[in-house]
């Protein structure tokens, strides 16, 4: 797979170097250079350093000017020990397609790397898409072609993943104030896996094959009003996988109430994730969250926020509340502002469940940032504190600071470094280096 990812991304570099000069062409680079140190107890220290690459170019109005092709990728390459999994380089092309948009019925077809996302739908695919509008408000889209695997399991030669995929999404609009749709995907049959330490979390050595159904809406009668959200069905397990859904209101200026309801059918929603798969008896049929959100201009610079959301499980229930006060000034060069929240729940609700523990903690947040013209500035510091003591300690927290200088509009050079402790980490010290390049250029000749 690695291989074929670096025959990949060369193709796609020689393709992209005569495109550029047929093309409006924007390019997006960032070099981010890591340093940290991993000194777990019990383990040895390690130096970590990996240097990162981030490059994406769009290449718009080409041939007739309705064509274009888009890339992203990544790279990754270990200075010091070992930073991720057993390689010390890595690599993948996030997407990389062709797009056409026709003159008639908004219509599109795009064919390569891409994402697919339509009501349900949302997914990573080798493979083509396509959409249009059809008369009376109707619109219709779909989708297929190859999986792309990304997941690494030790001691399996596959991700658990089917070979393909397809489906897509059939939808109704009406004058801008709703939108109904009914989408769905198949995924050819997932492979078993050659180790599997418990059997009775999966079928016959898989975990289960992505098939899913389901319907979404988005409702917007008033300017005052928005609803969306979205239902899928499991057609595997015979049961709702999801709900997700948001009631959005602002019944008087600078006034925005949020009202959120997510319920997640773990068996059903997680049933064709092998990165789940060793987990599985730690999932339970049913997890919701219902909160709400109340976000209020005291003024053009200040802001303030309060959000609260319960959570229900199987193994317990916990709340989440707290408010954030934000405020901007100098023409918004400078924004600052803090934030506390109260995490309220049983030592049944962890991670990791424990009678000597609690999940409940304190969180206590504070920012400033300054972006002018040259240079831009940045501190953060995040505190939390422990109902009760995780390994001998009270609480955990980290500060960062950047700092960043724009040599021109489209070229600056900034660095992060952090420090903390936690009950996983004595010290905790992380530094990094970035490199960012943003330009767009002409087919004419010459940036814009």
């Amino acid at each position: 797979m690695k291989r074929i990812t670096r025959h990949l991304l060369s193709s796609v570099l020689a393709i992209a170097m005569p495109v550029a000069a047929l093309a409006d062409t924007s390019v997006e680079s960032t070099t981010i250079v890591r340093y940290f140190q991993d000194d777990r107890a019990g383990f040895s220290t390690k130096d970590m350093a990996p240097i990162t690459q981030f490059l994406g170019a769009d290449f718009d109005k080409l041939g007739d000017g309705n064509l274009s092709l888009h890339l992203y990728g990544w790279g990754r390459m270990d200075l010091g020990d070992k930073s991720f999994n057993n390689d010390r380089a890595d690599g993948s092309l996030t997407y990389g397609f062709l797009k056409y948009r026709f003159n008639h019925a908004n219509a599109q077809i795009r064919a390569g790397r891409l994402f697919v996302t339509e009501g349900i739908v949302n997914e990573q695919i080798d493979g083509v898409s396509a959409r249009t509008e059809l008369p009376m408000g109707f619109g219709i889209s779909a989708f297929g072609g190859a999986t792309v695997h990304t997941a690494d399991i030790s001691g399996e030669n596959t991700d658990g993943k089917g070979d393909g995929i397809y489906g897509g999404r059939l939808n109704y609009r009406y004058g801008g104030k709703l939108e109904l749709g009914v989408s769905g995907l198949y995924e050819t049959k997932a492979p078993s896996f050659s180790q599997v330490k418990n059997r009775s979390m999966v079928n016959n050595g898989k975990f289960g094959d992505h098939k899913l159904i389901g319907g979404d809406i988005w409702l917007a009668p008033h300017s005052m009003v928005e609803f969306m959200g979205r239902t899928s069905y499991n057609t595997e397990t015979d049961a709702v996988a999801e709900h997700s859904y948001q009631l959005n209101l602002k019944p008087v200026k600078d006034l925005v109430l949020t009202g959120e309801f997510n319920e997640y059918r773990d068996r059903s929603y997680f049933y064709s994730s092998p990165v789940f798969s060793s987990m599985y008896s730690a999932l339970r049929d049913r997890s919701r969250v219902i909160g709400a959100i109340a976000s209020y201009g005291l003024n053009s610079q200040t802001e303030l926020s309060a959000d609260y959301r319960h959570y229900t499980r199987e193994i317990g229930n916990a709340d989440r509340m707290g408010a954030e006060l934000s405020y901007r000034f100098k023409g918004n060069d400078i924004r600052t502002g803090a934030g506390y929240h109260y995490l309220r729940a049983g030592s049944g609700f962890a991670a990791i469940p424990s009678s000597t523990t609690s999940a409940s903690f304190h969180e206590l947040r504070g920012y400033i940032m300054r972006d002018a013209k040259k240079y831009f500035a940045s501190a953060d510091a995040i505190a939390y504190v422990f109902e009760k003591e995780i390994a001998g300690k009270k609480s955990a927290w980290e500060v960062i600071t950047s700092v960043g200088y724009r040599f021109t509009p489209a070229i600056a050079l900034s660095g992060d470094i952090s420090y903390g402790q936690s009950p996983e980490y004595n010290d905790d010290l992380k530094g990094l280096l970035r490199l960012t390049y943003n330009m767009s250029y002409s087919s004419k000749g010459g940036a814009k």
